[in-house]
């Protein structure tokens, strides 16, 4: 039998575990967010870190972002049994804020782009992120999202503009 343990952590610490190995098995259903879900959750978020729409006040409190349940397969990688769209939308998002930190030269936006990198590609021994080696596989998809997410993940562009 299974042991359950339940853990709150923050995504960062979620993302950036050295042991993190995220799959979404074959019998979750496909991802269906489209753009008003994307939108509900950047908006909870961005009205929770910066409320009454104030880009100087800035909240530290912790955010709820709901369940994440994983399973830890036989080859140690953490199905999704729940949370999934959450999840990859998260992923997607933190691979756009990449792209938009690698223009930015000021300490702060490096330090945040290193941080990013290690929430999306496995790192090596010297927290070296690895572009071929992403933190998050699909079974679900059929081969062409599939393609396309992995290709979004990697390169920050679909497959089609490559």
């Amino acid at each position: 039998m299974s042991k359950l343990s339940i853990e709150q952590k923050t995504i960062q610490v979620l993302f950036t575990d050295k042991k993190a190995d995220f799959l979404i098995p074959d019998y979750q259903r496909p991802y269906a967010w489209n753009e008003d879900e994307c939108q509900t959750l950047w908006a909870d978020l961005f009205s929770f870190i910066f409320p009454e729409n104030d880009k100087d006040k800035f909240n530290d409190d912790e955010y709820f972002l709901g369940p994440i349940v994983t399973f830890k397969n036989n080859k140690a990688q953490s199905e999704i049994i729940d949370g999934q769209q959450r999840l990859t939308t998260l992923m997607l998002l933190l691979r756009a804020f990449y792209d938009k930190f690698e223009k930015m030269k000021d300490e702060q936006s490096i330090t945040t782009r290193k941080n990013i990198a290690k929430c999306i590609w496995k790192t090596d021994e010297f927290d070296k992120p690895d572009k071929n080696k992403l933190k998050i596989d699909s079974e679900v998809a059929t081969d062409d999202d599939k393609k396309e997410f992995l290709s979004i993940l990697k390169t920050g562009k679909t497959s089609k503009t490559q």
